[in-house]
């Protein structure tokens, strides 16, 4: 049968993007669930009972480990076993519902599911480096005319985790004046070093360093070390407390000059929640004079970032740093709330 150029010309068209759809289909990683629903997409990673993977249709899933009956990946991932062996460039495939082909190329060898432990491994998951983050935020307002005032205000934050030990830096400072005259003068540098004994408990040594005029601290320092806990650590969830000893030295500019052990706390929580990632945050840390219980200082910093595009965020936050016992003619509360812009990496 002879049919007409113009009506061959478009079928040539159909059957190539359809040969095109069938080649891409072809390419993608397949999984297939144990209630016998087959999965395509490209594997993110897999850690702990989740799978994460990526599909044109229905975005990033995450599914159970433990409801995987079969699955084969076309492109190359890191596969790292349950006993410490990595496996670059390696490609799996499912002999049946038992075990597992671990095809490196050069080198192949058969697991059970279970035995992974990782796809596609972070630094720290790995034992091989580590894994940087940070971010950095910035508010600024400069008014000139009847009213005349002017305040910045920045904060930023850098840490490492590895497998072994994880540490962390910060900074704050708040600086304003209103018709020349300084209101607020505030520098915070915290740091601390975690090392770990097991995935959810370590070591930690922790200081800062603190200087606000207008509450009488010309230097306030605390050094301390104790126990912590990792209760959630994964793209979603971070969660850590710890507990222990600090030794708290401040200097004021009038008042009098106080140094005690003090027990000391921490808090450090951040979840991300719906689709575009904005992420909740939380931190806390606490010193409680084991000599004198008047006084105890508590400083939290707690807030939504909103991820604008790039790794730019548009922020909201509430310091509040609160002080039994302040120094004479102070309120023991200060508050400050900040609208900003940030980076984060």
């Amino acid at each position: 049968m002879h049919w007409p150029r113009w009506r061959r010309t478009p079928l040539r068209h159909f059957l190539s993007i359809a040969a095109l759809c069938a080649a891409a289909a072809a390419q993608a990683d397949e999984i297939r669930l144990a209630n016998g629903d087959r999965i395509t997409g490209r594997i993110v990673s897999k850690a702990g009972n989740d799978l994460v993977i990526d599909t044109d249709y229905a975005g990033r899933l995450t599914l159970r480990w433990d409801q995987i009956a079969s699955l084969r990946t076309d492109d190359t991932v890191t596969v790292m076993t349950r006993d410490g062996e990595l496996n670059n460039d390696a490609r799996l495939d499912s002999r049946n519902d038992e075990s597992l082909d671990i095809d490196g190329g050069e080198s192949s060898r058969n697991v059970r599911p279970e035995d992974i432990a990782f796809i596609n491994p972070t630094p720290e998951q790995s034992g091989r480096g580590a894994t940087y983050r940070g971010h950095a935020n910035v508010s600024a307002s400069l008014v000139r005319g009847n009213s005349e005032n002017e305040r910045i205000y920045g904060d930023a934050g850098f840490n490492a985790r590895a497998r072994d030990y994880a540490w962390g830096l910060g900074i704050k400072v708040d600086r304003r004046e209103e018709r020349g005259i300084r209101t607020a003068q505030q520098l915070l540098v915290d740091g601390n070093y975690d090392r770990f004994i097991d995935e959810r408990h370590f070591l930690y040594a922790r200081s800062s360093f603190e200087q606000d005029r207008f509450k009488d601290i010309r230097l306030r320092t605390t050094m301390g070390a104790g126990y912590g806990w990792q209760l959630y650590d994964d793209d979603r969830t971070r969660l850590s407390l710890r507990t222990g000893l600090d030794y708290v030295t401040l200097d004021r500019r009038v008042g009098m000059d106080e140094d005690y052990p003090a027990l000391g706390w921490g808090v450090r929580a951040s979840r991300k929640v719906f689709a575009r990632g904005a992420e909740l945050f939380h931190d806390q840390d606490g010193f409680l004079s084991l000599s004198d219980p008047d006084f105890l200082t508590i400083r939290t910093r707690s807030g939504v970032r909103l991820p604008i595009a790039g790794g730019m965020t548009a922020s909201a936050q509430l310091n509040a740093d609160w002080e039994r016992t302040p120094a004479p003619g102070r309120k023991p509360t200060d508050t400050t709330v900040v609208l900003g812009l940030g980076y984060v990496w």
